[in-house]
Formats: C-alpha cells, structure tokens, sequence
C-alpha cells in the first residue's frame, strides 16, 4: 500500500464521481444510506451507552457502505447485506480493530464536546443531542459559533486519523496504530484535496438551502410541497456525499493486489 499524491482540483472530482455512482447505482446505495441511518438511529435506544454506540459502530458500518459503493462502481448491485460487511466478512481480528476505532472516535468525540463545554456550558451538547429548542438556539449564537470553532480544532485530527482507518483495517489488515497513521498520513499528503472536498460539499449544502428558500418564497404555506422536494433531495446528497468518499480512497492509496 502507497499513497498517492493527487491534485487539488481531484477534491471536486470526487464529487462529481460520487453524485454520478448515485446515478448509476441510486436504488441500492440509496437503501443502503438509509439502513445505514436508521441502524445508527437504533442504536441510540441502547440504555446507558445510548448515545455513544453510534460513534462505536460507525466505524463498523462505515466499511459497509465502502464495499457497496466499491460494487456499485464496478458495475454491480450491492445487496442490503453488504452494510454489515464490516462485521463478518473480514474475519474477527479485523472486526475488533474495527470496534476499537469506533472506541477511539467515541472518546475523541466525547473529549472534543468536554472542551467545547467550557465556553458554552454544554449548549453544542444539547445541539448534537437535539434537547435545545429553537428560542434558546437563537440566543446562543456566539457561544455555539466558539463552541462549535474549538470542537472543530480538536476533533479535526482525530477525523484525519480515522477517514480512512477502517479500511485499512478491513482492506489492508493493519492493526489500530497502523491504521490511525497511514490514514492521517493520507489525508495530510492530499490536504489540497481534501479541502476542496469539503468546501465543494459545503457549497452543495448551500445551494440545496437556496433551492429551499426559493420554494418557500415562491410558494408559502405549502409544507408538503417542501417536504416531497426535501426528503428526496436530502437522501440523494447524503446517499452521495457517502459514494464520493470511496474515489477519495480509490485515487489516494496505490493498492496491492492482496488488498483488492
């Protein structure tokens, strides 16, 4: 395995693979964004780990959905069950590391939201949380836009070592460390990239809202009208923006023939 340098422009190319892999695959990628959500959904019901389980296994799902976007560019229909490939296909070692990633990302999140909770006394908490009513929102601007900005330093590193850790995991058959480093490495030796790519999908974001507000101005008092425009356009840019992180991978990290 070697990473490969590409240029800042391939950012967007991502995208742009990833929206087309939707169009080329929206039935069963679309299924599976959605099972990916609801499980992760589940999974908040859990008493007591409730509300960490999800940053858990994500990381176990995350593989998942890599391999069926994988199939779906190879011209094949990944079924359901691909979601949860990350917990039987790769073999138990590699499912444990998996889990230990999701442990990693759990403290990393939890450590972040602690640090974040000194400025805003736990306001970005009950955010992530959905316990703050819209009225309070509103007055915590400024706390929340600090919150949000240390959150956002701290935790980035620890999201440049997980981006790509559970497919080295899975793929590559790298232990935790190994998987942690070569993924930072990665993300940093494209860095122009990856930027973009998040700067692409931020203005995707942005203009999905004006879509929104246009609607509303055009045609006021019509939730359901919004509603039939939001739901389907919300499922395929998220459906996409998951398929885009698969040529991420694909065009950054030189493969051996093991791993393929």
């Amino acid at each position: 395995m070697q990473v490969n340098r590409v240029p800042i422009k391939q950012g967007i190319r991502w995208i742009v693979e990833g929206l087309r892999l939707v169009r080329q695959s929206l039935g069963p990628l679309s299924m599976l964004t959605l099972a990916y959500l609801f499980a992760l959904m589940l999974l908040t019901l859990i008493p007591v780990v409730g509300p960490a389980a999800p940053l858990i296994m994500v990381q176990v799902l995350s593989v998942g959905l890599m391999e069926a976007v994988r199939m779906a560019d190879r011209g094949q229909a990944p079924p359901l069950s691909t979601l949860f490939a990350g917990f039987r296909n790769y073999g138990a070692v590699a499912r444990n590391r998996l889990i230990g990633l999701g442990f990693i990302n759990a403290a990393a999140t939890l450590l972040a939201l602690a640090a974040a909770a000194t400025v805003d006394d736990g306001s970005l908490i009950r955010v992530a949380t959905g316990s703050m009513d819209s009225a309070e929102l509103q007055a915590l601007d400024e706390q929340l836009l600090w919150a949000s900005l240390i959150f956002a330093a701290l935790y980035l590193p620890a999201q440049m070592a997980l981006w790509f850790a559970p497919i080295f995991a899975a793929w590559h058959g790298l232990g935790i460390a190994q998987s942690l480093f070569y993924s930072f490495f990665t993300v940093w030796q494209n860095r122009g990239a990856y930027v973009a790519f998040m700067l692409g999908w931020f203005a995707m974001a942005f203009a999905s809202s004006l879509v929104l507000q246009a609607i509303k101005w055009l045609a006021p008092n019509t939730p359901v009208l919004l509603s039939i425009v939001l739901t389907p356009l919300s499922l395929i840019l998220m459906t996409a923006l998951y398929a885009s992180y698969w040529p991420s991978y694909r065009d950054s990290v030189v493969r051996t023939e093991a791993s393929l």
